[in-house]
């Protein structure tokens, strides 16, 4: 009788350890399923997040990185209202313009003798509205992003014009 005590005994240590390795293999799917959510959520409120805050930082940081004196203007071309800001590079002057056209915002670096052309420029994110204005040295963008949030940047000129 006791080689089958033993028997038994066996089967139920071997039944014992299935269940406990079926039940580690479940937990850790479960485990990984759960982290690969969160960080599907991680990662989607992020890019939410960033894409809510490019138009105005990419804006603010063009301004900061032109301020130069006499380099800002503003303009509307063809009901296209733009900042163009110059600069003289090897003794040519070059303008970048920045403005709303076709959903989105532009960005357009060529030389200051040709015609504005919004076509011609480069999209850098969906945007609505460009509203841009100089007063006193304070400049100030008005804009509407793609989600229809409006959003405004203020940017005191350290070379006011």
């Amino acid at each position: 009788m006791s080689g089958k005590h033993r028997k038994v005994q066996h089967s139920m240590q071997g039944v014992f350890v299935f269940v406990l390795l079926g039940l580690f293999a479940v937990m850790s799917t479960l485990m990984v399923l759960l982290g690969a959510q969160m960080y599907r959520n991680t990662v989607d409120h992020s890019t939410a997040n960033n894409e809510d805050r490019v138009l105005s930082a990419y804006v603010r940081s063009m301004i900061r990185a032109e301020d130069t004196s006499g380099a800002m203007e503003i303009g509307e071309y063809n009901g296209v209202k733009t900042l163009a800001m110059r600069e003289d590079l090897d003794g040519e002057t070059y303008v970048t313009w920045l403005y709303c056209y076709d959903g989105n915002m532009y960005e357009w670096f060529t030389s200051d003798d040709g015609d504005f052309r919004p076509e011609s420029g480069t999209a850098i994110c969906p945007a609505q509205s460009f509203e841009p204005s100089l007063e006193n040295g304070l400049l100030t963008v008005n804009m509407t992003n793609a989600k229809g949030v409006r959003e405004t940047v203020q940017v005191a000129l350290r070379c006011a014009q």
